[in-house]
């Protein structure tokens, strides 16, 4: 063994894992501060297609890097990928529990199902904030990004925010409530959300609630981030490329 295993070996425990959280919560901080007080100066000029995929890419490689820096401090804390989410699906809580949740996840599905399908089908042009509108994806070469900006959230927000943060919380107050387990990573998640202003706020935090439950319900993030994806999909279809309220 190294020297430096040794010493990775030695603050391996709750010190190291709080240490993860607080870094976590950092890096988490700076995009979400930045994107809130970026969102403050803009005006309602509309986005070119070359700005819009520039963002994409943007959020496409912070999702990817702070899942990278989660996967070196699990290397580094000895923490396994099935510590953090990836395993087999499986129901460890009760019967009303397990049964409620399954049956939201279902309306849920169907819910997301129907409105790809009366957007893409219908092109109809869902009611949102024009701050909101403007960053929607319109042409084809938008759209083909921004469905992997959907992927990319679907996979690496699961990973961050319902896997390794609530193995952190869990294993920093293993005897913490199962409310706070679930609401402080919500409500983080949420915050993260900041430039959607008090409404988007709430309804991600909701959101986020929800794949919690889903998660602890199916111990496996494999149907979290199932739905996650499915649900930032749907932005895709929202704008045609013959609407003209998406035009540069």
């Amino acid at each position: 063994m190294t020297e430096l295993q040794e010493i990775f070996t030695q603050a391996r425990g709750i010190p190291m894992y709080v240490v993860f959280l607080s870094l976590l919560l950092i890096l988490f901080a700076v995009p979400v501060v930045k994107e809130f007080l970026e969102t403050r100066k803009q005006d309602d000029t509309p986005v070119s297609e070359k700005e819009k995929c520039k963002g994409y890419l943007q959020s496409i490689g912070i999702l990817w890097g702070m899942v990278l820096v989660v996967f070196i401090m699990c290397f580094i804390g000895g923490i396994s990928l099935e510590e953090i989410g990836f395993r087999k699906i499986s129901f460890n809580y009760g019967f009303w529990f397990n049964t409620v949740t399954l049956v939201a996840s279902g309306l849920f599905l169907a819910y997301v199902l129907y409105g790809i399908i009366s957007l893409f089908i219908k092109k109809e042009t869902a009611k949102m904030p024009s701050s909101v509108m403007k960053y929607l994806p319109r042409t084809k070469k938008e759209k083909w990004l921004f469905s992997t900006v959907a992927l990319s959230a679907g996979v690496c927000e699961e990973i961050i925010f319902r896997g390794f943060m609530l193995f952190l919380i869990i294993a920093i107050f293993p005897d913490m409530p199962i409310y706070l387990v679930i609401l402080i990573p919500t409500a983080i998640f949420g915050i993260g959300h900041l430039y959607q202003g008090l409404k988007g706020i709430m309804g991600t935090a909701l959101l986020g609630g929800f794949f919690i439950c889903l998660y602890l319900v199916t111990d496996s993030l494999i149907i979290p981030i199932l739905l996650h994806f499915l649900n930032d999909l749907l932005a895709t279809f929202v704008l045609s490329e013959e609407d003209e309220s998406a035009i540069d």
